[in-house]
């Protein structure tokens, strides 16, 4: 069970997962892999993060945190980190106060969802505050409702796959899943849902729709199912 000593007070964890390619990449140094290391210290599942600068300089040891944001743009030029902007999450009226990053271990990772920021949230906010849940999934879901969210979720992908040719991943899809979930939503009523939506999507010649964008159809009853 986690508790509240294998986090900090700004929701670091205790290890980090470090992109294994990231060792024998002779356009980084040490002092880079360090940062790339405090950054991973704080991902979630989709390799969202937002420590400050002074939270990184001090994990990593850099002495200023310039040092700490020209190591930053390193490792995005090689494609370890992607620096996300608020302008593609609709965020608006205030903005981020922060700078979200997004760690590719593989470095062809797609673009993290809305629901994937919120998650970030979620994940570290009941770390911090109830390590009680750790026996449910993290999130407070029992073990029923879990595996039903990972089975929406790819149920979805591979709808997506099957009916657009377009790959998706299935665990980016997670926070929209868990909601879905914790609606009652079964994975027949996902595919058909999905493959709705995506074939309303090549009409409009729009891109691939998110698991929230399916979930939203459902809510509204708006969704086609072909027969």
């Amino acid at each position: 069970m986690t508790s509240h000593s294998d986090l900090n007070d700004i929701g670091k964890w205790p290890w980090s997962i470090v992109p294994t390619r990231a060792f024998g990449d002779s356009r980084l140094n040490d002092a880079d892999r360090r940062v790339l290391g405090a950054l991973c210290a704080f991902v979630n599942r989709a390799g969202v993060c937002w420590p400050a600068l002074d939270t990184m300089q001090d994990i990593s040891g850099y002495a200023t945190r310039k040092s700490v944001f020209d190591a930053i743009q390193r490792l995005k030029r090689a494609g370890y980190v992607r620096q996300l902007k608020p302008k593609d999450y609709q965020e608006t009226k205030s903005g981020w106060k922060t700078n979200r990053y997004q760690v590719l271990w593989l470095g062809n990772e797609p673009t993290p969802t809305y629901e994937d920021i919120n998650a970030a949230t979620r994940l570290q906010d009941v770390a911090l505050k109830d390590d009680s849940n750790e026996d449910k999934g993290g999130l407070g879901e029992d073990d029923a409702s879990l595996s039903l969210a990972h089975s929406l979720a790819h149920a979805y992908s591979a709808t997506v796959e099957r009916v657009l040719g377009q790959p998706r991943r299935a665990e980016n899809e997670l926070g929209a899943a868990r909601q879905l979930a914790a609606m009652g939503v079964d994975v027949p009523t996902i595919i058909k849902a999905t493959e709705a939506q995506c074939r309303a999507c090549l009409a409009r010649r729009a891109g691939v729709p998110a698991l929230a964008d399916v979930g939203r159809a459902l809510d509204k009853g708006t969704f086609a199912l072909a027969q």
